[in-house]
């Protein structure tokens, strides 16, 4: 079969790829950020996409022009969701060290002091 009397049925199989896409289920209420662009990455569509690439005979017609389109549309979607999820990962692990990077200017004002302290110790003793 050329690919030209191939291209409706890949035209019905790029429909039905894109009539099965996964809608969000996740309720915006319940689920952090994070859940909710990863639910948003179209990872089944994009592995379907290429292995309709992949399928094609002949990969230089309209079909597979259309395919990759969409195919480059997904992924761009996917790495701007990604790249949200880094953000907030950074964001949260900022969080999470605050208490820590606190600590230490505690720890380190503490061992001043001390150092302080012996200090005047010493002179106190020596002058004595």
């Amino acid at each position: 079969m050329s690919a030209r009397e191939d291209a409706p049925r890949r035209l019905l199989d790029l429909e039905r790829i894109l009539a099965q896409s996964k809608t969000q289920t996740t309720s915006a209420e319940d689920a952090d950020p994070v859940t909710l662009h990863l639910a948003d990455v179209p990872a089944d569509r994009i592995r379907r996409f290429t292995a309709e690439l992949e399928g094609a005979r002949d990969g230089d017609d309209a079909v597979a022009a259309v395919t990759m389109r969409l195919l480059l549309n997904d992924y761009a979607s996917a790495v701007a969701h990604l790249r949200a999820v880094a953000r907030l990962a950074v964001g949260r692990i900022d969080v999470a060290t605050t208490p820590i990077r606190e600590c230490q200017k505690f720890f380190r004002r503490e061992d001043k002091l001390d150092l302080k302290r012996a200090a005047r110790s010493t002179d106190d003793k020596a002058t004595s």
